[in-house]
């Protein structure tokens, strides 16, 4: 407003200025503000989801701990089917997957497993699914399909848990020279446990330790 000359120029020329566009900059206001609320409320609509969510989620592992299998199937369902995109579903699933197997009911398993898999977000998630569907598939005797899994090309931390599945598959199909190596590579990471190391070997003494031979 510099180039004005007096103060009254100045309001004079403010006045004008808002009769022209001050209707425009009013509209605009209210939509940046319900722009905000919108967003704050989204949020908190958000954070509530999120709340419930893992309070059920609790709940559930409560359920799992106590062995009220009934009743983790049953939340794990009502987990996914309202919020199938939280994290909170997916592990749901993992939780609803482990009681399939405890029962015996590997296809069902496999079935929350593979739903699992497709809608994890989480690397770290998707490996975990994808090395327990591959163990599922391996006792339910699809050994092709549970090696595909077991050979996924980018396995990051999780090499090992995929190779010692490998290993697991091999024995199963008869071919107890792959498995070794399979088990001797498990060996190979330095990260891996103790606990777990001595499990592998034991998986090796039991074939027979080296060498390629049945």
């Amino acid at each position: 407003m510099s180039e004005y000359k007096t103060e009254d120029e100045q309001v004079e020329a403010l006045k004008r200025w808002w009769e022209k566009n001050g209707k425009f900059v009013i509209i605009g206001g209210i939509v940046i503000l319900s722009s905000v609320i919108g967003q704050q409320v989204w949020s908190n609509f958000k954070i509530s989801t999120l709340t419930k969510a893992s309070a059920q989620f609790d709940v559930l592992m409560d359920e799992l701990e106590t062995g009220k299998t009934d009743s983790v199937l049953q939340r794990g369902e009502t987990l996914i089917k309202s919020n199938p995109d939280l994290t909170y579903s997916i592990l749901s699933a993992l939780a609803m997957a482990k009681v399939h197997v405890e029962k015996g009911d590997n296809s069902a398993a496999a079935e929350r497993l593979r739903w699992a898999l497709d809608n994890a977000k989480q690397e770290d998630i998707q490996h975990i699914v994808r090395i327990r569907l591959a163990k599922v598939l391996m006792a339910q005797g699809k050994l092709d399909e549970a090696l595909t899994l077991a050979n996924y090309p980018k396995q990051g931390n999780f090499r090992s848990q995929y190779t010692i599945v490998k290993g697991d598959i091999f024995y199963k199909k008869g071919e107890i020279g792959s498995a070794k190596t399979a088990y001797r590579s498990a060996l190979d990471d330095s990260k891996l446990g103790s606990q777990i190391r001595g499990f592998i070997q034991i998986k090796l003494d039991d074939l027979g330790g080296s060498g390629d031979g049945a």
